[in-house]
Parts: structure tokens; C-alpha cells; sequence
């Protein structure tokens, strides 16, 4: 892949230069390129002495382009003004909406914000596809054992499911998938979304507005008097949305809904934290869902790699099995399909289904570790699981499932032992793996 510009090269930085400027267009060239990378999100930043154009591919940071302050601003001020937000205010942070069509009539919705910085303004641009459909279950990145849970926590008549990550994490697409699981026509779904991101035919969407008093606290009180069989809502952040999910959920809906937490049992905490009733809580929680997004190795390079040291000791694996005398996994090279090895992103779950001992614990308000102890004693699908079945199938590599653990401690248990035996790694075979 070739970026249009040399990465510390500042473009439009002279008056001759700008006379050929035109924002309008540099504005459709940076969407379409986007686009074309399959890059979600798009900064317009002021430095001191420039303007610089990154974009976040595959969960990285990358440099595009520097243009001077002049092209910049005019730049940043132009998607500011197509997507409603106020130009002149520089001072308070805006958000906007446009959607632009491509040259190949791909429609494109762009949500604008921008926030002030030391310098003047950092503009992020997040792209939505009109046209991309919703993704299916299966097309998410989950391994059929992972399949299954989920499914299992879905098809219930019943009850509290969470999906938890940070942001950028894939929560939107999973939440998304579903409800195209569910929307089957015999049920009435719901949904409360701020902003509804995608249509759903056969599904009630509404939109949150906070700066007209409808928050989801408000909408989810109305909507219970629709009566749903599923509800998603797109975030709990208050107290009375908890409480109104929780309820819900303990009455006969099935609720969908995330919350920002780092883990599955954290999601749990983070319930707790908006002061949930914890025996309400134990009642309804069905399961939770913790995902990361990782990048997944190109089929059409990655190689195999010998790993040969000894064999880890059952207990460090806690419980699970001991690695092979010898082993393969596979790492990135490189081509014209991926540039660097790495083809497109892909989920890691973590999968927590709610059982009797899980409810007693939680309904007692035990701590994280207690929790986590019971959850993995009761069959907790845990990220290390995760993480190694997909270094066993070579869908992806230790780095990269390290760079996104949601903490080093659990890094260190997940993929450690591997790690220190990949030191020793030979190169078996440079044919596509």
C-alpha cells in the first residue's frame, strides 16, 4: 500500500500552493482514500507548525499527509461546515453529520467532532458505510465454541446480556449482529441508539438526543410500555439506565445493552458501581460479552514458524494443556494484498455465562478476584483461551494478542510462556502457511 505523500513532507505550504487548494475536493480525495484502506476513522489535527492528516487502519495510527496551517484549517473548516457544526467556535467542542458519495456512488456517513487542542483544533472523522451490510453472527470473528455461547446467551426468552470494550472494539457490529440473529419476525425489538448507526427493517430504532432532554433513561422508561421482547440499548452510562436495563431484563425482555468496562467480570462491577441492586442484578444477568479487536494475519503470506523449546508446565497453563515438544505458529511477512502482514481485524472474546454459583456471588457483592476465581471454576471463556486457540489456528500473533490484553498481568498469564518460547523460533516454512 502507497500513501499519497512522504510522511514529514508539509503540502499547500506556500501562496502559489493554495491558490490550487481546494478543501471540497481534498475532502472527497480523504474519505475516498480512507475508504479504499478500509480505515474507520480519520484526524485532522493542529501541531505548532502544521496541520497533520492520520488515520487509524487495522487499530494502528497512521500518518497520511501535512499540510500547512492555512490548508489545514481550511480543511478541518469545511467538514465543520457541510456537517452543521458551528465554524467559528473553535472554543467548545462541536459534533456534525454529512454523508458524502464517493466517485463509484458508495454513500459514506461521516460523524464530525471536533475538540480544541493547544494548538487549535483536533477534528476526528468517524465513516460509516451506508451501504456495508450488517454483519451476521458468524462474521464476526468468533470460533465456533465461541459461536455456541454466544448463541446460547441470545436464544432465551429472557434476561440482562452485556457486551463490554473499549472503544473501537467492535461492540456497534456485534450488537448490530445480534439483532440480525434475532430478528427472525417473530419477535418486537428495540432499540435505543445515540446515533442509530445502521438501518434494521422489521426492527423499532429510536435515537437518543441529549440536547433535547431525551437521554436513554427517558426513551427506555417510554419503551417499556411498547412491550418489547428485546431491547438493546446502545450504552448504560447512569444509574437509571441501569436500573430500568436491570429490571427489564428480570421481567421477561431479552436486553442487550454495553457498558464500558475492561473485562467480563468488570462489566459486572461497573453495574454494581451505578448502584444496581446486586440481588436484581444476579437475578437478570444472563452473560457478558468482553471484546477486543485484533488484527488478523493475511492468508495470503503469513508463514509458519518452528517453535522448539521445552514444554510449558501444565500449572502455568492453569489447567489447560501443555504445549508440544514442538510447535508451529504463524507471523506476518508482507504483500500487495496486506502491505504488512496483517489483513483486516478480526474479534477476541471474552465469554462469561451467569450461572447459581456466579448469582450467589454476585448477589453477596464479592470482588473482582473472587468473582473472577468463580467464573473461571464455572467455564468462563477467558481471553488467554481465547487468544491461544487463535495462535494454535495462526489467525493471528503473539504481539498482537499482547498489544491488546486488557491488562499486562493478564498478558503475562495468556501469552507469556509462548512468548518466551518464540525467542527461540526457526523459520520452517516460507510458503503461505
Amino acid at each position: 500500500m502507497r500513501y499519497p505523500v512522504e510522511d514529514f513532507e508539509i503540502h499547500y505550504a506556500t501562496e502559489e500552493d493554495m491558490r490550487s487548494f481546494d478543501p471540497a475536493v481534498a475532502a472527497k480525495e480523504l474519505i475516498q482514500f480512507a475508504v479504499e484502506v478500509r480505515s474507520n476513522d480519520v484526524f485532522i489535527t493542529d501541531e505548532s507548525d502544521r496541520v497533520s492528516i492520520r488515520m487509524k487502519r487495522l487499530g494502528k495510527i497512521e500518518l497520511l499527509q501535512c499540510l500547512s496551517k492555512e490548508a489545514g484549517r481550511r480543511l478541518q473548516n469545511h467538514f465543520r461546515a457541510v456537517g452543521g457544526a458551528d465554524v467559528t467556535d473553535h472554543v467548545k467542542p462541536v459534533d456534525g453529520r454529512e454523508v458524502i458519495e464517493l466517485d463509484n456512488g458508495v454513500h459514506v456517513d461521516v460523524r464530525i467532532s471536533g475538540l480544541p487542542n493547544i494548538f487549535g483544533q483536533d477534528l476526528a472523522l468517524r465513516l460509516f458505510h451506508t451501504e456495508q451490510a450488517v454483519l451476521q453472527l458468524e462474521q464476526l470473528g468468533f470460533l465456533e465454541p465461541e459461536l455456541e455461547l454466544v448463541r446460547g446467551l441470545l436464544d432465551t426468552t429472557g434476561g440482562l446480556v452485556l457486551v463490554s470494550g473499549p472503544t473501537g472494539s467492535g461492540k456497534t457490529s456485534s450488537l448490530y449482529a445480534f439483532l440480525r440473529h434475532l430478528n427472525r419476525g417473530d419477535v418486537k425489538i428495540h432499540t435505543l441508539e445515540e446515533p442509530v448507526e445502521f438501518v434494521l427493517p422489521g426492527v423499532v430504532q429510536s435515537q437518543v438526543n441529549t440536547r433535547m432532554g431525551v437521554g436513554y433513561a427517558e426513551l427506555l422508561h417510554a419503551l417499556m410500555r411498547h412491550s418489547p421482547d428485546v431491547l438493546m440499548i446502545g450504552e448504560i452510562r447512569d444509574p437509571k439506565t441501569a436500573e430500568v436495563a436491570v429490571r427489564a431484563g428480570g421481567s421477561g425482555q431479552l436486553v442487550i445493552a454495553t457498558v464500558h468496562a475492561r473485562t467480563a467480570i468488570g462489566s459486572i462491577q461497573s453495574m454494581l458501581s451505578f448502584g444496581v441492586n446486586s440481588n436484581f442484578l444476579a437475578n437478570s444477568l444472563s452473560g457478558v460479552v468482553s471484546q477486543r479487536l485484533v488484527r488478523r494475519l493475511c492468508a495470503q503470506c503469513s508463514v509458519k514458524v518452528r517453535i522448539t523449546q521445552v514444554a510449558v508446565d501444565s500449572s502455568e497453563r492453569h489447567g489447560e494443556e501443555s504445549l508440544d515438544e514442538t510447535q508451529f505458529l504463524s507471523m506476518p511477512t508482507g504483500c500487495d494484498n496486506c502491505s504488512d502482514g496483517y489483513d483486516q481485524m478480526t474479534c477476541i472474546p471474552e465469554i462469561l455465562r451467569v450461572g447459581k454459583q456466579m448469582r450467589e456471588a454476585i448477589s453477596q457483592k464479592l470482588d473482582a478476584g473472587q468473582l473472577f476465581q468463580i467464573a473461571e471454576e464455572n467455564g468462563l471463556w477467558s481471553f488467554r483461551r481465547a487468544a491461544s486457540e487463535r495462535l494454535g489456528i495462526g489467525l493471528s500473533t503473539v504481539e498482537e494478542l499482547m498489544r491488546v490484553a486488557p491488562d499486562s498481568s493478564l498478558a503475562e498469564s495468556m501469552l507469556g510462556p509462548l512468548e518466551s518460547k518464540s525467542n527461540d523460533a526457526d523459520v520452517f516454512d516460507q510458503t503461505s502457511a
